[in-house]
């Protein structure tokens, strides 16, 4: 009873002041331009915006920091559907199928299954938020550096496999990915990796480069040689909206795929893309048109969505109970809760609690203006495609390059960013998927630097990751994962010319 007592007077109180919920929706707004904008991230938006909140109160500072991160987490899915073009690293998954359907006409539907699962997905872990914050936050502590390394090499296995029928080259762009991760100095012997005598690269290769050049160039550069004609996208904007039957149809897969979403945001370091990878994972195999994924299933942009959006919610909690981020952005929000007089941890709903239920509320409020902003904003968002290949390719790549070289002012991400650009569209002439490259980037520091931990504290014995439960159910679960499908495919003798087994199919 006390927490519905403290949210519904902590909601009263947001509600009837103006120019908080200004300030909110503003965050919102602001969130969804930096998570539908390539090159620009939750991350670098509120970097970006904690200067402006200084003047502010604490809770409205915070609650318009985490309204964009939320906006943002929702706006990725735009371009990674109508240009295939992830805005935020939390939306690769969902480039598999919301760009597949928007070829296929029906952009405006892809859209409209995004935004319903990021709204659920968001209230979902909302609800995880306020009500089981403590208890699942100790339960993420126990977790060692052997379950964070299977963790990583889990999601890993799995990106690697999700592309059907193409086990080897996911496993080679994975390592590719991971080569890239390591170049620089080594975090412990201070030797040079990878860095062929370049002073630059000693202080190795920063993700966000990484991934403009792996994921944004590629696709700026294939639109450059496809014909301008066949590079526009056919759309509809009747039934934007899935339908009440239709999303029932979803709706287990909405739940399933937010919960991953909020258990992955509770374990620090993770992020939206593991979250998005194990939910797209699971739902593409519970799914019975699981074989259709890749293809332009409403399941897939469900599944991931509603996963990344989760995570909001689960990388909160470590946040406010712990003092422990769970991703980058919740990183930048520690630096505005110190920097606004709050210090996270199990003391702070104790000594800042009005403030705490204060943001929280917010929190809910931001979630609740998404429906509104992604509502209106879509006729203006579908609008994209109506832009001339031709005109908006040059505009997307100066946006990437001055997005890249806004991030910490140096040249040489911008050479990076293109010399790997230039690596990813090659990747993609040769049918080697770039998405695993890029989880190899993402994930390798933490793989490094989790294996490194666990063999230290085990006195260099491998055989940890088997003889802690945790971590060897993790590992035997990626394993299965790695090899099952393929297994399947050749018990089953990968059977020809069969008919469709559904709607969706026959649709496709």
């Amino acid at each position: 009873m006390d927490i519905i007592t403290n949210l519904l007077s902590a909601l009263g109180d947001v509600l009837s002041n103006p120019w908080g919920m200004v300030l909110i929706l503003f965050g919102v707004v602001v969130g969804f331009i930096f998570g539908a904008t390539p090159g620009l991230t939750a991350t670098m938006g509120v970097a970006l915006f904690i200067p402006l909140t200084f003047p502010l109160p604490a809770d409205l500072a915070i609650a318009t920091m985490i309204a964009l991160y939320c906006g943002s987490m929702a706006g990725g899915a735009i371009p990674a559907i109508l240009l295939n073009i992830p805005g935020t690293p939390s939306a690769v998954v969902t480039t598999l199928d919301g760009y597949p359907m928007a070829k296929n006409g029906h952009a405006a539907k892809a859209y409209g299954w995004a935004l319903i699962a990021s709204i659920v997905g968001g209230l979902v872990s909302w609800l995880v938020l306020i009500t089981l914050a403590p208890t699942l936050a100790k339960l993420a502590l126990k977790l060692g550096p052997a379950e964070y390394a299977a963790i990583a090499f889990l999601a890993m296995t799995i990106i690697a496999s999700i592309v059907p029928g193409q086990l080897l080259k996911g496993a080679m762009a994975v390592v590719i990915g991971l080569g890239l991760s390591v170049v620089g100095l080594d975090p412990i012997t201070g030797e040079g990796r990878w860095t062929f005598g370049t002073l630059n690269l000693m202080r190795g290769i920063d993700m966000m480069p990484a991934l403009i050049g792996l994921l944004v160039i590629p696709e700026l550069l294939a639109s450059m040689f496809a014909r301008y004609g066949l590079a526009k996208l056919p759309y509809d904007l009747s039934n934007f909206l899935p339908t009440l039957k239709e999303w029932s149809g979803q709706a287990v897969n909405n739940l399933r795929s937010a919960l991953i979403g909020v258990a992955v945001g509770i374990i620090p370091a993770l992020g939206g893309s593991v979250g998005s990878l194990i939910a797209y994972d699971q739902a593409k195999r519970l799914d019975k048109d699981g074989h259709l994924y890749g293809k332009g299933a409403p399941g897939g942009i469900v599944a991931s969505e509603a996963a990344n959006n989760g995570v909001t919610g689960g990388a909160l909690i470590p946040l406010f109970t712990l003092g422990i981020p769970g991703d980058t952005v919740t990183a930048m929000l520690l630096g505005g809760l110190t920097i606004h007089g709050l210090q996270p941890g199990p003391r702070l709903f104790e000594t800042s609690g009005l403030i705490v239920w204060h943001i929280l509320a917010a929190v809910l409020v931001a979630n609740l203006l998404i429906i509104v902003v992604g509502l209106f904003g879509f006729r203006f968002f579908i609008r994209v495609l109506d832009v001339p290949r031709h005109l908006l390719t040059p505009a997307l790549f100066v946006l990437a390059v001055v997005g890249t070289y806004a991030l910490s002012n140096q040249v040489f991400d911008v050479v990076i960013m293109l010399v790997l650009g230039t690596a990813g569209f090659l990747m993609m002439l040769a049918s080697i998927p770039v998405y695993p490259a890029v989880i190899g980037v993402i994930l390798g520091p933490l793989l490094e630097s989790e294996l490194r931990r666990a063999l230290v504290i085990s006195g260099g014995d491998w055989s940890t990751f088997v003889t802690r439960p945790g971590a060897a159910t993790i590992i035997a679960i990626a394993i299965i994962a790695l090899f099952l499908p393929n297994l399947l495919a050749r018990l089953k003798g990968n059977r020809k010319g069969s008919k469709p087994t559904s709607n969706l199919e026959q649709n496709l």
